[in-house]
Formats: C-alpha cells, structure tokens, sequence
C-alpha cells in the first residue's frame, strides 16, 4: 500500500496562501532574518569570504549571470570582496572571457583571494567620483554584455547620482541591481530613509529604460525589492520561463502601507468574540488576539505616519541640492589632488632630484639606497601582517556595515 501511495500523481490543486498572507509572511520573516544578522548576514560566505547578502539573492545572481553572460560585471561598494569574488568564480564556472571591475571608497578590509584573482580590478575611490565613472566607462566600451551592482552608500542622493552613472553602461538584456532596498521600513530599519527604494523611485520618474524584474523575488526572502532591473530595447529576449499563475511574491516595498498590515476590523474582533463565549481556553485567545491586533495597529500607525512625513520631505529637487552639495566636495578634493600632482612634477623637474637620482646610479650609494628599500619594505610587510591581524578582529563592523544592515 505504501509503494502505491508513493506512485499515486498528486493533485495540481493544492490550496495556495493568499497574497496578502504571502506577504505578512515574507515581511515577518526578513525582519527575523534582519535581526538576527550576527547569525545570518554576519555568517554568510563564499569561498571562505563574507558577503553580506541572503543566500536567495546569491543565488539569484548566479541564475541570473548563467542566464545573461555578462563580461563586464561593475560593482560599487566592496567591503571584505565576497560579492567581487563571488561573480568573478562564477566566470570561471561559466568560462566566461571577462572581468570584474570593483569600487569601493576603502579597499583595506578587502581579503587577499579577493585582491589576487586575475578577473578582478579594484579601484579605490568614490563610485561617483568623476575620474572613476569615466574610467570605468572607458573600460565598459570594451565589451559587449555589461552587468551593475550597486551596493556602496545606501543614501538616497548618493544611489540616484549612481543610477544616472552606471545605467546607460548597461546592455540590454542585462542587469541593473539596487542592493538593500528593502531599508526604511521595506520592511527593515524605517529610519533609513530616504534610502535606496526613495532613490528608485525619483529615477523611475525620469522613464529610464529598465523594467523591475520581479521574478527574480520568487524566493520571498530579498533584501533587494525592485532592485533586479533588466535594461530592455533591441527585441531583448526574456531569459527566464513564463510565470506559472500561482506567482506571488512578499511585496516588499510596499511594507509602510496599510494594505500591507492587514488585521481585523473591530466588527470581526467582536464576532469572534461571541463566537468563543463561554468557552474560556478560545475566549482568552481571541481577547489575547484583539489586544495584540490593537497594538500592532497602532504601532504601524506610528510607523506610517513617520515614513509619511519622511518621504514627503524627499522630492526630486532635494536630492539635486544635495547632490550639488556632494558635486562641489568633489570639485574640492580634485583641486587639492591636482595641486599635490603639480608640486610632485615641480620637485621631480628640480635640480636636487635629478642629483639625487644620479646618486642612485653610483656604486656604493647605489647600495645604501638597496638596504634602505629593502628595510622600507619589510617594514611595509609587517604593517601588512598587523592589518590582516586587525581585519579578524572586525566582525563587529561587518555586522554595522551598509549602514544599519
């Protein structure tokens, strides 16, 4: 009987949740998730390297790397290197010719199988910095499926000035990925806003052409609502099958509106209510029930009311002043390095330096200058060592990075 009940087909007709329970669900549990990041996001790795991501999404960008092939893959915001080190292996896998070029604007956590895999550029500095988006758009011109990740400083006018940047570096068919959209109540943290998600949204106004991909949320669990955009244009094709009819995803980024707390009318209180009189166990659990459905409701009452008056103080113009604010500190810092590379060209030009570069040419100074570079280095190896030492010790900041993550 048992082999029978084994081999009987099984019925297609199966009692699915309702949406709206899809998304209770997948919101209450990516809080979890998110709360208990010492044990989730502090412990995720690939090859040995933390990255801070759920595993869905790490899977997500495997699927969606075999999918598309890309042979540039650009990615802002490099940490310890996981996520640099994760496409730039799945190259390999895939015996894709590329490479991964990542930016970050401090490379010095970053772990050495990172730092020494051939596929992988590192570039430090701003990703909005003007000499590295057109270095990496010089770059970009050479190749001819180009994928983005965008996972630097999660701040709403810093993502908006990288969406501008990198998007048109984009080919179609392939991917534009906003990392931790799911900050500012979506649904963790509703004090990061504006924020990744705010970002998106003035960008959309600006009708670029990106589509959200939502399929790549199948798994419910992402710290990436919205944030899997396909570039499309020139008939490219849908690298993926059909959504079955039964496809529901945890909507995310809708978390701070009413719809997506749901909870029952104080009528449905009340009935439920008589419906258990006189019958104490499920009396006492349906008060226990309407007492927590009250607080909840007020609390996401709170919380609307915040996120509110938050995103109505973002507007498109906000974000220009504060990305003309960013704009003139880079102006600053670009005058002050093109005084220093001035004052360096004016010291190797004078007469004292070419002396002491003919000095090094000599025999017996030509030695003392060897034993001092050879000291100089030694000394360069040891500071090495004590940060490798130090970089062990920071688990603390892995679990702060991201601002809040």
């Amino acid at each position: 009987m048992s082999g029978d009940a084994e081999t009987e087909p099984r019925s297609d007709e199966t009692e699915l949740p309702a949406q709206s329970e899809v998304e209770r669900v997948s919101r209450e549990f990516t809080k979890v998730f998110h709360d208990l990041r010492k044990q989730t996001f502090s412990t995720t790795t690939w090859l040995g390297v933390q990255l801070v991501k759920t595993p869905n999404d790490i899977l997500v960008m495997q699927q969606i790397i075999n999918e598309t092939k890309p042979d540039l893959i650009v990615e802002t915001g490099v940490y310890l290197g996981g996520s640099a080190l994760l496409f730039a292996t799945l190259m390999d896998q895939l015996d894709i010719d590329g490479k991964v070029i990542a930016v970050d604007i401090d490379l010095d956590a970053v772990r050495d199988p990172v730092r020494e895999h051939p596929k992988i550029e590192l570039i430090e500095g701003s990703s909005v910095d003007p000499e590295v988006v057109a270095r990496i758009r010089a770059e970009a011109r050479g190749h001819d499926r180009v994928m983005v990740d965008l996972d630097a400083d999660h701040r709403a006018h810093h993502v908006l000035e990288e969406l501008r940047a990198y998007s048109p570096l984009v080919t179609p068919g392939c991917y534009l990925i906003v990392e931790d959209s799911f900050l500012g109540g979506r649904p963790v943290r509703p004090e990061a806003v504006p924020g990744p998600s705010e970002a998106l949204d003035a960008w959309f106004g600006e009708d670029p052409p990106f589509v959200p991909d939502r399929w790549h949320e199948r798994y419910l669990l992402t710290q990436n609502p919205r944030g899997y955009l396909r570039r499309v244009g020139d008939d490219a094709p849908e690298p993926r099958p059909p959504r079955p009819p039964s496809f529901m995803i945890g909507a995310l980024e809708l978390s701070g509106s009413e719809e997506s707390f749901p909870t029952p009318s104080p009528d449905e209180a009340i009935e439920r209510l008589t419906e258990a009189a006189g019958r104490p166990d499920l009396e006492v659990e349906e008060l226990r029930r309407s007492i927590n459905n009250m607080a909840k409701r007020d609390r996401q009452t709170h919380i609307e009311a915040d996120l509110d008056r938050r995103r109505q103080e973002l507007t498109v113009d906000s974000l220009l002043r504060e990305m003309e604010a960013q704009r003139e500190l880079l102006a600053e810092r670009n005058r002050l390095l093109a005084r220093e590379r001035a004052r360096l060209r004016r010291i190797e030009g004078s007469g004292p330096y070419r002396a002491y570069r003919g000095l090094r040419r000599i025999p017996g100074f030509s030695h003392y200058f060897h034993w001092r570079d050879r000291s100089r280095k030694s000394d360069a190896q040891a500071r090495a060592r004590t940060r490798a030492e130090n970089r062990e010790k920071q688990t603390e900041r892995f679990s702060e990075h991201h601002r809040g993550q």
